[in-house]
């Protein structure tokens, strides 16, 4: 069965956390970029303002992928990694 660990992450904390998955299963890794990246600025959520703001409160707000995963139909297992923050699911 082949796996595939997807992630997305900004400070670094995902991207641990997803490797060492990947490590562990022995699973393809592939970093998940917005079209746009982030900027510091952009992930202060402590301002209401700032993009990762925006996109929290509203819904429909979502950032562009910005790369795409080759063969995806190879994959059996894809394993998805994100933060969490305040979204809920």
């Amino acid at each position: 069965m082949k796996s595939l660990v997807a992630y997305f992450s900004c400070s670094g904390t995902t991207e641990k956390a997803a490797k060492l998955i990947a490590d562990t299963l022995h699973a393809d890794l592939y970093e998940i970029k917005p079209k746009e990246p982030y900027t510091s600025a952009d992930l202060n959520w402590m301002d209401s303002s700032s993009r990762s703001s925006v996109e929290m409160k509203d819904k429909s707000s979502r950032p562009a992928i910005g790369n795409k995963v080759e063969n995806m139909e190879a994959y059996d297992v894809i394993y998805l990694g994100f933060p969490k923050m305040e979204y809920s699911l």
